[in-house]
This record gives structure tokens, C-alpha cells and sequence, in this order.
């Protein structure tokens, strides 16, 4: 019995030593600088944020891939994203309206690489805080005869946007190599905590789908 127990540890402490042989075999990916470009559909959630449609915007920007093992990264982006919201009356008149908002938003992301291999797609997810600053926002009408554009900012708005949004980001894509660059396409949601004005309960959810082209610097 005694022999049996000594041979049972002996094989669980050669497989343990074997996976971490292989894990620290693993290379240390180099760090990654890029830009991303993709496309966001935008909308409104909260409690006053009845009859909000979704509407099409861009988001484009650079971000940096910084690993700290062969599967996690650090990865910063700073990018300016379109946000907000298209309504319709409901009364088939004709009238559309919609909310046009521009922030700079800068995420801190934690990337998880799901597959560590050099060569092949890297499945990988990613998730972290962000904060924007917005940098327009306007009220749009159109109509038969009628295309008005006004800013938010303006005195005689009913509505004051704050300055700043906070938000999580969460996301998942794979990665490819190709010609030492690597190349990712991603879904992204974005969904606002902090609400667009201290006037009304609205806050911002985007769906994102990007495409990213990231250039090695060094190891």
C-alpha cells in the first residue's frame, strides 16, 4: 500500500512539474501598437430613455497590446467613439429625430489570450473600465421640408450633457498573424454607469464591431 501511495505522488508531481515546464515554455508575446477602426450601434438605456432607437456611428482610435505573461496583456486604448440614440415619433409623420455624441474615450483593458500559440487564430476576451470626455453633442430633426441641427450646449437646451462618461467595456474577437503584424476583429459592449445629464436618467449602450491592425515593438 505504502508503495502504491509513494507512486501515485510521484506521477501527480511529475505531471505538475511537466505543465509548468510547459507553461514557462510558452514565449512571451512582444509588445503590440496599433490603431483600431470599426463600427458602433448606439443607444439609450435608463429609466427616461422610452422610445430610443438605435443609430449608426464610427469609432476609430490606437491602442497598445502590453503583455505581462504569455496570455494576459495589459491593453490602453484612447479612441474617439460616436454615441447616442435615433427616435421616431411613432405617429408615421415623418419626423426622425436623433442624439449625435462624440467622446474621446479611454479604455484600461485586461486582455485574456485563449490560446497562447504563435502561429494560427488567437481567440481572445478582454473587459476593463473606460472614461470618455465628451467632445460634441447635437440634436438632429429631419422632416418633410425640415433638417435642423442644434447643439446641446446651447442656453436654450433643456437638456445640460455632463462633460464625462464613465463605463465598462467588454469584448471578444480572435487575432491573426500575418507578415509579423498581427490583425483582430472583435464585438465590443460598452455600457455606460454615469448618466448622459443630471436631468434625466439616460445613459449610453453601444454594441461595437471592430477590426484592429497591431505593429511588434521589440520583446
Amino acid at each position: 500500500m505504502r508503495l502504491n501511495q509513494v507512486s501515485v505522488l510521484s506521477l501527480l508531481l511529475l505531471a505538475g512539474a511537466t505543465a509548468n515546464a510547459q507553461s514557462s515554455a510558452l514565449p512571451m508575446p512582444p509588445r503590440r501598437f496599433g490603431f483600431t477602426l470599426g463600427a458602433n450601434s448606439a443607444t439609450l438605456g435608463g429609466g427616461d430613455a422610452q422610445d430610443a432607437g438605435r443609430r449608426t456611428g464610427l469609432l476609430a482610435g490606437a491602442l497598445a497590446v502590453l503583455p505581462f505573461s504569455p496570455t494576459i496583456a495589459f491593453q490602453p486604448e484612447a479612441a474617439f467613439t460616436s454615441k447616442g440614440a435615433s427616435v421616431d415619433d411613432g405617429q408615421n409623420s415623418g419626423f426622425t429625430g436623433a442624439l449625435k455624441m462624440t467622446y474621446l474615450e479611454i479604455p484600461a483593458l485586461l486582455r485574456f489570450e485563449l490560446a497562447a500559440a504563435t502561429t494560427g487564430p488567437r481567440p481572445f476576451i478582454y473587459a476593463g473600465p473606460a472614461l470618455a470626455f465628451k467632445m460634441s453633442c447635437d440634436f438632429e430633426v429631419k422632416g418633410p421640408g425640415i433638417s435642423a441641427s442644434e447643439s446641446c450646449d446651447t442656453a436654450d437646451a433643456n437638456v445640460k450633457p455632463n462633460s464625462t462618461d464613465f463605463s465598462v467595456i467588454g469584448g471578444a474577437g480572435v487575432a491573426f498573424r500575418m507578415g509579423g503584424r498581427t490583425v483582430g476583429i472583435a464585438v465590443q459592449y460598452d455600457h455606460s454607469l454615469s448618466k448622459i445629464s443630471d436631468q434625466a436618467d439616460v445613459k449610453h449602450r453601444v454594441i461595437s464591431i471592430l477590426g484592429t491592425l497591431e505593429f511588434p515593438s521589440g520583446r
